[in-house]
């Protein structure tokens, strides 16, 4: 069966990431792959690429080493690379500070880190629509483990996807490391 969309859960480096990256985008040899990471930079023409790899810089919240892998495969491979967040994932000065150093936010932060969240996620969703039409090749989206949870906008939006993402032994998406042995990828298909 194809799906429209394969998503593959990001662990922000509990794992590995990149291996499950690179086996999936090697499989499937998508038009475009569509990443949270690479905020709201657009890499769809040699020259993008090249800029990219040569200035080394994504934003203050996404270092460079975080997405270099990425950014070459896709480039090697001839795939459009597109960020479908914010730049700074829509965080100010302030937040971005405290995420980073992982300081505690206040309350009002708080809030307004759940407002922002709410924004991000109608953005991933828009952004996922927008490419859809643009192929007929299934989508490979690279996303926060967090962001497909269960009952998550993307998985009450969407049909006809597959997540590839570690899951604990409930079949739910693990937005951390367990005190499992051995985390391991699992696959939860779209019913429809």
């Amino acid at each position: 069966m194809e799906y429209s969309f394969i998503f593959i859960g990001n662990t922000h480096f509990f794992l590995d990431d990149f291996l499950k990256q690179n086996e999936i985008i090697k499989s499937v040899n998508p038009e475009f792959v569509l990443s949270e990471e690479l905020e709201n930079l657009k890499l769809n023409s040699e020259e993008k690429f090249k800029e990219i790899l040569k200035k080394r810089q994504i934003s203050e919240m996404t270092s460079f080493n975080e997405v270099e892998k990425l950014i070459k495969l896709c480039f090697e491979k001839k795939i459009n690379l597109i960020g479908i967040d914010f730049n700074n994932f829509g965080f100010n000065k302030t937040l971005q500070n405290k995420i980073k150093n992982q300081k505690k936010l206040t309350k009002e932060e708080e809030k307004i880190l759940e407002e922002i969240t709410k924004k991000r996620e109608k953005q991933h969703l828009r952004k996922i629509l927008e490419y859809k039409e643009k192929t007929n090749k299934p989508l490979i989206i690279i996303l926060g483990c967090w962001h497909l949870r269960k009952g998550s906008l993307i998985r009450r939006a969407l049909k006809n996807y597959k997540i590839i993402a570690p899951i604990n032994e409930k079949g739910e998406v693990l937005f951390e490391p367990n005190k499992q042995e051995k985390i391991e990828y699992g696959e939860i298909i779209s019913n429809g």
